[in-house]
């Protein structure tokens, strides 16, 4: 499930030397804060990973299939209605023979909420047995 564009929306991009920062705005309205929690929601971890993947996947200009979590830290929980908008900066984006390796920041102007490190390699570029989902069989 792509979460571009309904979850979140990309409001602004900068490119200062080798960082991309974007800032992005929370759907507070969204069903999975209905669930994640009623009267208190917190954005999932789950949605933290798929955002930066959809935000490399928009530089690579390439569908990518996450393949590791090198590295994730949740430092503070993201609350839509206090945070409406964070800052998701890539600080290192790297090509490799074998794929993409990204670390990235999720943050607001006073807090840190996720540091990550991740891997991933373009679908097309996949060799497992995957379906059009891109989940294995």
């Amino acid at each position: 499930m792509k979460l571009l564009d309904d979850f979140y929306r990309i409001e602004q991009l900068s490119v200062t030397g080798t960082e991309l920062e974007y800032l992005i705005s929370l759907n507070r309205e969204h069903f999975i804060y209905r669930a994640h929690f009623p009267g208190n929601p917190i954005t999932p971890g789950a949605c933290i990973i798929q955002l930066c993947r959809e935000l490399m996947e928009l530089r690579t200009g390439k569908p990518l299939l996450l393949k590791k979590i090198v590295n994730v830290k949740f430092l503070s929980a993201i609350n839509p209605v206090v945070d409406e908008t964070v800052r998701v900066i890539f600080s290192k984006a790297t090509a490799a023979e074998n794929g993409y390796r990204f670390s990235a920041v999720v943050c607001s102007e006073a807090k840190q909420f996720a540091k990550l490190s991740l891997v991933a390699t373009a679908a097309d570029d996949d060799d497992d047995d995957d379906d059009d989902a891109g989940h294995s069989k």
